[in-house]
């Protein structure tokens, strides 16, 4: 299993993103191996939203309707506990750039046990897990 950040989703959908090759081909890879992603409602939503201001309305209606009904991508809500948790994480970490998606999605590849995530955020990397692509 895989954990699906919004930066990974945004280079893969977006044609545009000096990403979009590698992520996309990571991604194929991830599909071809029959691997599971897993992503949060957070990151839906940031993922979405920010197509759709990039991009316009197509690029995050195709982004957001692939998610949504793709049989090998789970997405999953927060507990009061798991939010809990992402906010002390959120408050803890002094860098202002780290978004309460990203620490919402560390606490849910740690209570999942995930170790890598399709994602171009540093901040994976300097959580501990491994970024693919």
């Amino acid at each position: 299993m895989v954990f699906a950040d919004s930066s990974g989703f945004i280079a893969a959908f977006d044609v545009r993103d000096g990403a979009h090759a590698k992520t996309a081909a990571a991604w194929r890879q991830i599909a071809k191996a029959r691997e599971r992603l897993v992503t949060t409602r957070l990151v839906l939503a940031e993922t979405v939203t920010y197509l759709r201001r990039r991009g316009g309305w197509e690029c995050s209606r195709l982004a957001g309707s692939s998610i949504l009904e793709s049989p090998l991508i789970e997405i999953v809500g927060l507990e009061p506990e798991q939010l809990a948790a992402a906010w002390r994480e959120f408050v803890r970490n002094p860098d202002p750039k780290l978004s309460l998606c990203d620490a919402a999605s560390f606490i849910v590849m740690r209570d999942r046990a995930l170790r890598r995530a399709l994602t171009l955020d540093r901040h994976f990397r300097d959580a501990g897990f491994e970024v693919v692509p």
